[in-house]
């Protein structure tokens, strides 16, 4: 029945018809006064979300907005009940009919946990979302620290969703679904292709599939590229100061991440000294791992990238002071 005062019309929003019986096709409704405006609020409060997700639901389904969904209830009974959410009142746009239950015209109000139940028994849950159509907004950066085939990728989101992540490797192969950590709105991920071989030429990109979920939407998308294209080594490591003759020489070790033989992973240096007048000066150098100091120089710094395929340089090294203390 009408709650008093309060009349439906047709192009009232479906999910306030929450209850059968609430809302009758062809009724009219006048403007709310404040008195009518509190039972509204009431009943927009009544419709409780689904508690914050913490990981995949082991079965969820993904409708359209505005279209219909059907979901099914994993079971032979005959005779069972719905709850939306954990209402054991579903709203007037559900309709039950045998192990099946059809949600007209899915909207955000009308997603979450759907439960199927014989008496006091659950049967079957199904978490109901809407699909997303903002892949592309999401903007997924990733990056190698060498060609081993592994790699990081970072992204932002809304703080409330949860993502799981999954490779299609170099040779074809599905790689299992990981969860993916978040932080403040920010998700990582780090994957291996165990198949990757270094010394091969990439023929095939790797493809990333990222699936994201939230109390009421989902979404599905997915990035190729190759490791070439996003190396980024780490910095190299342990800069010291030798006494060659009367000469002062820098000597460094590449990055302890990054692949062997050198002979075939060679990497390009790129050393940036500071005078004593502040001016920069700077050296570049493949293929050694040492260099006379720059005269007058106060302090320097390092970094390196791939000499044949330079997606990237590495962060910079610590400054490192070349006078005496």
């Amino acid at each position: 029945m009408l709650l008093p005062g309060l009349e439906v019309f047709p192009g009232w929003p479906h999910w306030l018809c929450h209850s059968p019986g609430l809302c009758r096709a062809g009724a009219a409704l006048p403007l709310p006064f404040p008195s009518q405006m509190l039972v509204l609020v009431g009943l927009v409060l009544f419709l409780v979300p689904a508690e914050p997700l913490t990981a995949f639901p082991p079965k969820f389904q993904v409708g359209n907005l505005n279209e219909d969904v059907v979901v099914r209830c994993n079971t032979s009974e005959q005779h069972i009940y719905w709850t939306l959410n954990g209402e054991e009142d579903p709203m007037a746009e559900l309709v039950p009919k045998g192990q099946n239950l059809t949600i007209l015209g899915l909207d955000l109000p009308a997603t979450g946990n759907y439960s199927c139940w014989a008496g006091p028994l659950l049967l079957d849950t199904t978490y109901v979302v809407v699909s997303s159509t903002r892949e592309e907004e999401i903007n997924v950066s990733c990056q190698a620290e060498s060609y081993n085939g592994s790699f990081h990728c970072s992204w932002p989101g809304p703080s409330s969703a949860i993502f799981r992540a999954r490779l299609t490797r170099s040779d074809g192969s599905m790689g299992p679904w990981v969860p993916v950590a978040s932080d403040r709105g920010w998700f990582n991920t780090s994957l291996a292709d165990p198949s990757f071989c270094p010394f091969g030429e990439e023929l095939h990109p790797l493809k990333l599939h990222l699936e994201g979920l939230s109390d009421t939407s989902y979404l599905n998308l997915s990035r190729h590229f190759f490791i070439r294209d996003i190396v980024r080594p780490d910095p190299p490591q342990e800069l010291i100061l030798q006494q060659r003759g009367e000469q002062l020489h820098l000597v460094w070790a590449p990055p302890a991440s990054w692949p062997l033989p050198k002979s075939y992973f060679a990497l390009l240096y790129h050393l940036q000294y500071e005078l004593h007048n502040g001016t920069q000066v700077e050296q570049f150098l493949e293929g050694v791992e040492e260099t006379p100091v720059q005269a007058g120089a106060r302090r320097v710094r390092i970094s390196c990238r791939d000499p044949y395929n330079p997606p990237a340089w590495s962060p910079w090294s610590a400054w490192m002071s070349l006078e005496a203390p």
